[in-house]
């Protein structure tokens, strides 16, 4: 029999459409039937739960952020309240990551993903949805939000003067939206940012043989590096840091300061 995944009817949300979206890429929720309900028997049928019912518990499959003293967090660095995007992600990033990517879920590459993912996409969803500002009295902004795909997902939902509309049918159209947008944010991270901080690495690493000054990095070829140059320096402590980066010896490219 397949499984049953719920959410709330009515008008809908990015962090929802998002989780129901995750859900159906994982082995157990794949060609899941949908409820779209606020019926709480309705909803005691089903298999799984998000964004309503005013539970969260994994361990029986519910996933609200609505009630009264929820503050679950992602954990790490990070201090958003967690969206049923957010929750959902939380406990099934890993796998979807490694699906979409054909990788073992235990490959080390998977769990460096899977907070990279967060940070870049997810973060943000958690953050809107929770009405939680980008921009606090601190300078440092509190996430990073890099698409507007909440603004999009709203306009989604049928208008105010709008009658007859199949609101299920929307929502199935933000489910494939979301979802599009998040496994395009997997792909570009797992095969372009990723393998670009393996060749980071890789200069970091040979650094002494290029120059005993351990100042010059040089590249097997061109790629973005900065980003991942001064998490790398950061994450190992390194207090001599380079001040030239050159991308590639082999094509005769000028030596460029790092800025």
């Amino acid at each position: 029999m397949s499984k049953i995944i719920g959410t709330h009817n009515g008008h809908f949300h990015c962090d929802e459409a998002l989780a129901v979206h995750m859900l159906y890429q994982t082995k157990q929720f794949k060609g899941a039937e949908l409820i779209r309900t606020r019926d709480p028997a309705k909803l005691e049928t089903c298999d799984i739960v998000v964004d309503v019912g005013g539970v969260y518990d994994p361990n029986t499959h519910r996933y609200d952020h609505h009630q009264r003293g929820f503050a679950e967090v992602f954990g790490g660095k990070f201090v958003t309240k967690l969206s049923s995007a957010g929750l959902v992600y939380k406990h099934f990033g890993k796998e979807i990551i490694a699906s979409i990517l054909a990788l073992e879920e235990t490959d080390p590459k998977v769990e460096l993903l899977y907070t990279k993912v967060y940070e870049n996409f997810i973060e943000a969803l958690d953050g809107g949805d929770n009405g939680i500002s980008q921009y606090p009295p601190e300078i440092k902004p509190k996430y990073r939000v890099s698409t507007a795909l909440p603004q999009r997902v709203a306009g989604l939902n049928p208008w105010w003067n709008q009658k007859d509309v199949d609101v299920d049918g929307q929502f199935m159209k933000a489910v494939a939206m979301t979802g599009q947008d998040f496994t395009e944010s997997i792909r570009f991270l797992g095969l372009s940012w990723l393998p670009a901080r393996d060749l980071v690495v890789k200069a970091l690493d040979s650094r002494m043989d290029i120059h005993p000054s351990g100042k010059i990095l040089v590249f097997d070829q061109s790629c973005p590096w900065k980003e991942h140059l001064f998490n790398l320096e950061e994450e190992q402590c390194i207090e001599d840091k380079a001040v030239y980066v050159l991308p590639c010896l082999k094509n005769g490219e000028a030596l460029e300061m790092r800025s």
